[in-house]
Parts: structure tokens; sequence; C-alpha cells
């Protein structure tokens, strides 16, 4: 059930994996890290995005929900996404956390974080974390961008990766940041584990929405791989994002190899 981002098998241009796919879902299992990961401390700013739909704090709390073929949709548990200052004025934190439900719990126990720190007026990673404990499965992965010569450095890789390639937590929130047009795209460099992608984010439609939070006016978006220029379904995700100032993710759902799960949002703090 390792729905994180742990590297897909690319072949050609793509829908988007499972395994990207619950990352945008908030990474559907997790919960808090026990030790606090030290700030990067960035001190020059590579771009100016100029941007005014992210502020920090912002905390968006969701309910999770999983259905399969043959049942209705099941109450699997609440997250959490956060934007944080730090004590770095110049870096905010992605922080995600969540955990299931009681019935979930007793038969696939999972303590997972995963965090993001990114530059804030460029909208660019620098440092990406991730703690996963599933059931028997274990891992962890650090990695930390050095966006002035493009590398990526992990425990045993160094890569070359192209001008502000993302992980998949910045790329959610630099997705907010960008104007969403129906009928309109946009690109941009990502990295899964140690695999170099090209995202394509595109504006589907206009559609108003229901969730615990209340009724929003959305843009749907669908972000899709790319690679040789041929095209393979692997799986899909749809994010429809508030279309007033903040582009808020207000409801996200993606089929995965046991169904389908949706994350709706419950309740906006500190905005």
């Amino acid at each position: 059930m390792n729905y994180l981002m742990s590297g897909t098998h690319v072949g050609a241009t793509r829908r988007v994996s499972p395994t990207w796919v619950a990352m945008f879902l908030i990474c559907l299992i997790n919960a808090p890290m026990a030790t606090p990961p030290l700030v990067p401390q960035d001190t020059v700013c590579l771009r100016d995005m100029k941007q005014t739909v992210l502020k920090a704090p912002e905390e968006l709390l969701f309910d999770i929900v999983w259905g399969g073929w043959s049942f209705s949709w099941v109450h699997a548990g609440q997250a959490t996404l956060d934007l944080l200052p730090t004590s770095n004025p110049k870096v905010w934190q992605i922080r995600s956390q969540a955990w299931c439900n009681g019935f979930f719990q007793s038969f696939y126990p999972v303590q997972d974080t995963v965090t993001s720190f990114i530059n804030a007026q460029g909208i660019y990673p620098l440092k990406f974390q991730k703690f996963l404990n599933e059931g028997s499965y274990h891992t962890r992965l650090f990695a930390e961008y050095d966006q002035q010569k493009h590398l990526l450095k992990t425990k045993d890789t160094t890569l070359s990766i192209d001008p502000f390639t993302h992980d998949i937590l910045s790329a959610f929130y630099y997705i907010r940041t960008q104007p969403l047009t129906v009928g309109k795209g946009f690109e941009l460099a990502a990295v899964s584990g140690k695999k170099k992608y090209r995202l394509q984010v595109l504006c589907l439609r206009e559609e108003t929405v229901e969730v615990p939070a209340g009724t929003f006016p959305c843009v749907v978006v669908e972000p899709i791989l790319k690679d040789d220029g041929l095209f393979k379904a692997k799986g899909k995700l749809w994010i429809w994002l508030t279309r007033d100032a903040r582009h808020l993710p207000v409801k996200m759902e993606s089929k995965i190899p046991v169904g389908s799960i949706k994350a709706e949002l419950v309740h906006i703090g500190n905005r």
C-alpha cells in the first residue's frame, strides 16, 4: 500500500501513476515525525514569483474517503496539508500529516511523514524528506536541491536536474500560483524518488463542488507525466482548485489499484 514517492515505471507520456497520485492526495496515511527536520539555511533567492496566492501560515484539513469496485465510499481518516513559516524568513515548510481511523489502523498500521522546504519567493524546493512505515514496509528518503548548480543530492546519488525542478509537494503549491485558464496548461520539471519527469498540467473545466467546508466554484486540473511522446493510461488524478485568488485545493480524486480515493476540504485555517 505504498503510494508515496517510491519511483514509477516510465515508458512514455502517460497519465500520472498511482504513486504520484497519492502524493498529491496529501500522502494518504501520515503521522508526525519524532524529530523536526532542520530548516535549510537558504540565503540566495534565484527568482521572485511575485505571487499573491500563497501565504504562510495556511492550514488545510481534509476528510479522506476510499471506495472500491463493489462498495460505496468509506471514511478512512483525515489529513492536514500545511504551509508554515520557519525560523528562516526566506524558507517555508510544506508539511503533510494524516491519520487513519481505528478500523484501518487495526489491520494496517501506518506512520509516514513527508516534508518539503521551499524558497518562499521563488516557490522551488530546497529539501525533501520522506519517512515511510507501512505494515512491514519501511523506507527513508532524504533529498537536497542545489538549485544554483542544478543538482539533486540523495544519500547515495547525485542527479543533474533542470532549473527549478520540483518535488511532488512543492509542485502542488507551484501549480496553485499559476493562471488557471480552461483549455490551457503548463509544464514543470519534477523528481520522484531518483527519476526525473516533465509534468504537464491541464486545466480541464470549471465546476462548482460541494465539500464539508462549503460550496466552491473551481477549475478542475489534471497533471500528466510526459516522457517519449507516446501515451499510456496508468492512472488519473483530478484536483479542484478554487477560482478565487487563493486557488485552494478543495477536492482531489484519483484511481488507485484498489479502487478510488478522494480528499475533501473540511476546514481552512490561518488565512
